[in-house]
């Protein structure tokens, strides 16, 4: 659905520094693009869920003025899905590289 090159605009974090994040900014908005039941299996708390195959129609429900964190599986789809927000006016966008199959922290599991 969403396919783009990887744009130098988009910051970059890894998981470790994700952990940090959530703990020290109260103005970032944490999405999980990653679809529902993926979620649903296991979610690191904090995370917002908006599955890249909605985020199309959903996306206007983000704060355009805060910085936007977005996780997947891998990095892959949170990319796409920063890419997609960047090409909407979002300017402050943030792809975790690594996703959850490099988040070493505590899950939301069923």
């Amino acid at each position: 659905m969403f396919f783009g090159t990887t744009n130098d605009q988009i910051g970059e974090i890894t998981t470790t520094e994700l952990k940090t994040k959530m703990k020290t900014d109260d103005n970032a908005v944490f999405i999980d693009v990653r679809e529902i039941d993926e979620y649903e299996e296991a979610h690191v708390e904090g995370m917002t869920n908006i599955p890249l195959s909605r985020l199309a129609n959903e996306y206007a429900q983000l704060p355009q003025g805060q910085e936007i964190v977005i996780f997947c599986r891998s990095g892959n789809r949170s990319m796409q899905a920063a890419n997609f927000l960047f090409d909407q006016g979002y300017t402050k966008v943030t792809n975790v590289s690594g996703g959850i199959l490099s988040w070493d922290g505590p899950l939301v599991t069923k």
